[in-house]
């Protein structure tokens, strides 16, 4: 089954992209809802005044999210011990705001439940961050539905802070989005929030010598320290980014070289020179980024719980991606699941664990959360190549269970022994050619000569016949 998911589910929302952007509206909750964005804007709110990174948080994780595979909340699935999902891979162990987000929920679900997907809370949240920033407001239509699955590969592919700059622009471009629109995105993303020093390497790229300083006394060997990303204004949305890309004084290895680059160069020195011509391109890229590949209709579902399937899918095999267990034949049909019978129970159960527990999602993130910290430097580097995950250098294939069953086999040379009987079934052939001998005797007993005893009969008949010597020359031959 998913296999079906993954091979066909892609193909289908590929063709039904623009259908599927059609469907949103700004006012999509004013019936089914009404105060839904309300909400989402109360929650981001008080979240920030506690604490002003949280924008940061919350506008990286509508990127890493919609970036990956759209914008429908599969990075907010929690992993299994045995099943991966894309808030384990590499670049997304440090993302941030999934409380933020679990707390809209849970809020959302008291006033309507059923009704708000998670994919529409991580736009809606992100877009508010940028307001309350001192960036630009926009607007994004509602109607997103939550996925039915969550592909570790799907996000292992996500621009890094070292990526090279061709690739940066060939991955955007791929998402359709113009090099003047991904250096918006890069200055907006990076003019507020801080850097974990794990992902800052000075001498990747040229630095200014008085910034390296900066930084060397903040990290001083520390992974787990910090820099904020702007220097300059940490956490207000602004056109700083651009005077310092180009200046050299920026943490991540990215930020520097576009500030360098024959390509990108022009682009931040042209913004630098007009910054009124940065908020317009970045608030049309946000609006962009938050209809890609969005589930919509009767695809996907509308998450209880914004880290769990309504129906998680159990399954013995590793693997790189969690899906839920609805019928795959359902859901390219538009139907509604229904779960094996098996299921229904644990499923109910798990609804009811969070009507008693609403914060017990914030207790597995935490859980999440420190075992992709203790890892990070190992997650960081890993790979997924053709389905096998590789962690600390281990190989775990997705079906290890199948090795046994192939092991089988073995007994075929046990019943090859058989054969082995054959050669000494075939030993009587060999006894027959001693019984092939007397052929060999005919030559040297030469029957021929048994003839001369009938030319016998003839010299009888015939005492002068000469034949007596023809016999006597052939026995001196």
């Amino acid at each position: 089954m998913d296999a079906r998911l993954v091979n066909l589910l892609p193909l289908l929302l590929l063709a039904a992209a623009p259908l599927a952007s059609a469907q949103l509206d700004v006012a999509f909750y004013k019936a089914t809802c009404p105060g839904a964005e309300q909400v989402i804007l109360d929650v981001v709110t008080k979240r920030f005044k506690q604490d002003a990174g949280v924008a940061a948080g919350l506008l990286r994780l509508v990127f890493h999210d919609c970036f990956a595979n759209g914008c429908d909340a599969s990075i907010l699935i929690d992993p299994l011990s045995n099943q991966a999902s894309e808030k384990e891979a590499g670049p997304n162990i440090s993302v941030r705001g999934y409380d933020v987000i679990d707390e809209i929920k849970d809020e959302l679900e008291k006033k309507c439940p059923g009704v708000v997907s998670c994919a529409d809370i991580v736009v809606g949240a992100a877009r508010d961050a940028v307001k309350l920033t001192g960036g630009p407001a926009y607007e994004v239509p509602m109607g997103r539905r939550d996925s039915l699955s969550s592909n570790r590969e799907d996000a292992d592919g996500l621009p890094g802070p070292d990526i090279a700059v061709p690739k940066l622009i060939d991955e955007f471009s791929k998402q359709g989005f113009s090099l003047q629109e991904m250096i918006a995105m890069l200055a907006g993303g990076h003019s507020i929030g801080i850097c974990r020093c794990f992902f800052i390497e000075a001498d990747a790229a040229p630095i200014d010598p008085e910034y390296k300083k900066t930084i060397s006394a903040a990290c001083d060997g520390k992974d787990s320290g910090n820099v904020p990303m702007d220097s300059a204004s940490p956490n207000v949305f602004d056109d700083s980014y651009f005077g310092l890309a180009l200046a050299k004084k920026m943490p991540l290895t990215i930020d520097r070289l576009v500030g360098m680059d024959p390509q990108t160069e022009p682009v931040l020195k042209a913004f630098q020179d007009k910054p009124a011509d940065f908020v317009p391109l970045f608030t049309k890229a946000m609006e962009k980024l938050s209809v890609l590949k969005v589930l919509t209709g009767k695809d996907g579902e509308i998450r209880k719980s914004c880290s769990e399937f309504n129906t998680p899918q159990a399954s013995s095999d590793t693997s790189v991606i969690r899906t839920s267990s609805l019928n795959p034949d359902e859901l390219l049909a538009g139907l509604k699941a229904k779960p094996a019978a098996k299921e229904q129970p644990a499923a109910a159960a798990a609804v009811e664990a969070r009507k008693v527990a609403p914060g017990d999602g914030e207790v597995r993130r935490k859980k999440n959360a420190a075992k992709l910290l203790k890892n990070a430097a190992n997650e960081a580097a890993s790979k997924v190549e053709g389905g096998v995950v590789v962690n600390n250098g281990q190989v775990q294939t997705p079906k290890p269970t199948v090795v046994p069953t192939i092991e089988p086999p073995k007994v075929v040379p046990t019943i090859q022994q058989p054969p082995q009987v054959v050669p000494t079934l075939q030993q009587p052939p060999q006894v027959v050619p001693t019984l092939q001998q007397p052929p060999q005797v005919v030559p040297t007993i030469q029957p021929p000569n048994i003839v001369p005893p009938i030319e016998e009969a003839a010299k009888a008949s015939a005492a002068t016949t000469e034949r007596p010597a023809p016999k006597l020359r052939g026995g001196q031959q």
